[in-house]
This record gives C-alpha cells, structure tokens and sequence, in this order.
C-alpha cells in the first residue's frame, strides 16, 4: 500500500504537470542547482521538475544523489513540502488532483496508525533489552572492582557457581538418527590370536536439517527479490502501424520515400502489483511523422514465471497530431488500448520487455491515428495537408503498434 501511494502521488504529479506544459515553469523559492544529474541523464527532466516544484532542495553540498536509498527522515520532509507548502498546485496540479492525493493518504492512514504502534512496541523490547544490558555490564564491572580489590575469593566462589550452573543446563532434544553406513569388506582367515581388533565405526555424513537447501558450486540469482520489486520507469523504441494513405516519411532512412509505418520513441512509468497482481501504468510515445503523442493509462495483468514475466493490460488513450483539415492545427482523437508483452529480468532491477498494442480509435481527426483518409464520396487521400474539414468523413477503426526497451525496477 505504501508504494501504492507513492505511485498515486507520482501519477497525480505527472497529470498536474502535463496539464501546465503551456504555462510558465514554476521555480522553487528557495534557488536550487544540481550539480550531479548530467546534462543527457534519463532522469534530468523529472529531478529539475520537483527541484523547480520545491519538492526536493538537494543536499547541502548541491547534490543530489540518485542512487543513494530514500531514509523516511527525507520521505517525511518532502510529503511534508507537498501539504504545508501547497508546491503541487503551484505546479499546475487542478483542484481534483490535489484532491486524489489527499484521499489517497487519508486511505493509508489506519496502516500508518498499526505500524506507529508497531515501532512503539519496537521500542518498548530494545529498552528492555538495553536493560537487561546495563545489568549485565554492572555485574562484570563489579566483578572487575573484587579482582582490583583482591576479593578473589568471592570471585572464584561466583565463578564455580556459574560453571556448576552452565553443567546443570538440560540438553535439548536429540536429532534424527543418520543412516546406516555401508559394511566394510570381508577380511582374510587368521590364525587364532588372544589379540582383540577394534574397528572403528564408520564416519556418517552429517544429514542437513530438513527445509535446509545444500547449494554446489556458485548459486543462482534469486529472483525473489526480482518479485519483491514492483515499481519501474523505463524507455521504448517501437513503430505504429498505418494506413498506405496515412504513410509517413522515414527520416532514418535519408530517402523521401513513404512506409507503411512511423517510428516512435518513448517512456513508461508503473508499478506491477498494485492489488496483487494486478499493476497500473502510465505510458507516452512521439511520433515525428505528423508531430504525434500518443499517451494512455492502463490497468495490468502481471504473472511472475522466474526470470519471465508475462503481463496483459487495457486502457484509455489519447493521440494529439496534425490535423486533417490542412489549417496546420492540431487534432485530438481517443482510443481504446489493449496491450500483451513480455518482461525478462536481466537482473533484480532491470528488466527488458517487448509488447504489442492494439488500438481501437472511437475518432479520426488527426494524421497519427494512421487510419485511412475518407472522404464523404469515397474518394481517397494521400494526406497532402489540403483536405477540406466539411468533406472529410471521420472513421472509426483498429490500429497498431510494437515496442521494445528496458524497464528499470526499485
């Protein structure tokens, strides 16, 4: 639940920014530099945005230290920046987003409640014990002050108890019996001798506890901690599928020839067990053919096999391009998303995938759906840009899209 809500925060804050990319950027009130998040670092946007936002102020020493582990102390102090000094709504956050995330940490506030009670009965047994300490350490200072005063005799007497004492401590239960040990060979016929020849017993190995696992040669990475991970960003590269009067031009290829798909490149941000199995994500693409963004959110179906880990998922998405009515305007269709991939976790905390898309789109308004251009009498278009907004038919239909890339887990 605890990274539920830091999922939910992180999304409300990707929504809230999205919302404001055209108004001005917000600085912090207090002037922050990082100085250790390079220029070209895949996390430069989001570390500058929250530094801009005053959620996070760096170090002393104007770092930032991205791959160090977040202590609660500094967990505590940025939610703390995010209630008391209103930094979301000054970053563009609408009145219902703000109010997701308080509702979100109002949920959370009974498991906040058990586990403040946990740390207090935490504390109660380490004074205990802290106790127990102190006695303990007493006692051999004052066992130091009778050997520095010569009382050796009381020092001895208190020692021959406690030896007596150690010697009458029961023994525990016995373990199970080993097999028996192989028969030795037969030996040869002697002559009748008054000698006796003790044979000593065979050496058994010593059986292993049971549920204890006896690993050979170097052991395999444990992919449990692979699955105790749940939270990923990651990277894509992929292409969308379009229609033969929807081509775009490759720009890869230094050639003005059209193909039948677009190249795209992107970002995915989610978590894999939100409710168990099942995960949610956020994810965008740029297409520069028609100057397209193609983004939408999905709920997940994650089944963890070792290394593999196939998921399935749905969603609503939105694609911002050019316009079809050649006025150089931009145009916003919907979709309907449904998404198969596969995850191999290379090791605990990074994880490369591939996945398909298939999309559903309800308009066609805009180049980057990749539908077919109709006009009202049938006719065909190549997609020029001079196509009239009162003679273009809107279709629905099906389009798709392939990606690869890298998730990174923590």
């Amino acid at each position: 639940m605890r990274k539920s809500l830091i999922l939910l925060s992180t999304l409300a804050l990707s929504l809230g920014v999205a919302g404001a990319q055209d108004a001005a950027p917000v600085t912090s009130p207090v002037p922050v530099t990082i100085s250790d998040v390079p220029a070209g670092h895949w996390a430069k946007d989001a570390v500058d945005r929250i530094v801009q936002c005053g959620l996070i102020q760096g170090f002393p020493d104007g770092t930032y230290r991205g791959n160090e582990n977040l202590t609660r102390y500094q967990a505590a102090l940025i939610f703390y920046r995010l209630l008391q000094t209103d930094a979301l709504s000054t970053c563009g956050m609408s009145k219902a987003d703000m109010a997701t995330v308080a509702n979100g940490m109002q949920e959370v506030s009974p498991e906040m409640t058990a586990i403040a009670g946990r740390v207090t009965d935490l504390e109660k047994l380490n004074a205990d014990q802290q106790a127990r300490l102190d006695a303990l350490e007493a006692k051999i200072n004052e066992m130091g002050n009778m050997s520095a005063t010569g009382d050796t005799a009381a020092m001895t007497a208190r020692l021959d108890a406690l030896e007596a004492a150690v010697k009458n401590i029961p023994a525990g239960p016995a373990g199970p019996v080993g097999p028996a040990g192989p028969a030795g060979p037969a030996g040869a016929a002697g002559a009748a001798s008054t000698t006796t020849t003790v044979t000593p017993a065979p050496v058994t190995p010593a059986t292993p506890a049971p549920g204890t696992t006896v690993v050979i040669g170097e052991p395999a990475m444990d992919m449990s901690m692979a699955s105790a991970k749940t939270l990923y960003v990651g990277i894509t590269g992929g292409v969308n599928f379009v229609d033969k009067t929807s081509q775009c031009i490759n720009k890869a290829q230094k050639t003005n020839s059209e193909v039948s798909f677009c190249v795209t490149a992107g970002a995915v941000i989610g978590s894999t067990s939100v409710f168990g199995p099942i995960g949610a994500r956020v994810a965008a693409q740029y297409q520069p053919g028609y100057n397209a963004i193609h983004a939408d959110v999905n709920a997940t179906y994650n089944i963890n096999a070792g290394n593999l880990h196939p998921y399935v998922g749905a969603g609503l998405g939105l694609t911002s391009s050019d316009s079809r009515t050649g006025t150089n305007a931009k145009a916003t269709d919907t979709y309907i998303n449904g998404l198969v991939g596969l995850d191999f976790r290379v090791t605990d905390s990074i994880a490369a995938f591939v996945e398909g898309n298939g999309r559903y789109y309800l308009t066609n308004k805009g180049f980057g759906t990749g539908l077919s251009d109709l006009r009202v009498d049938g006719s065909g278009s190549t997609g020029t840009g001079d196509k009239d907004s009162s003679a273009t038919k809107t279709t629905k239909g099906f389009g798709g899209a392939v990606k690869a890339g890298l998730k990174f887990y923590f």
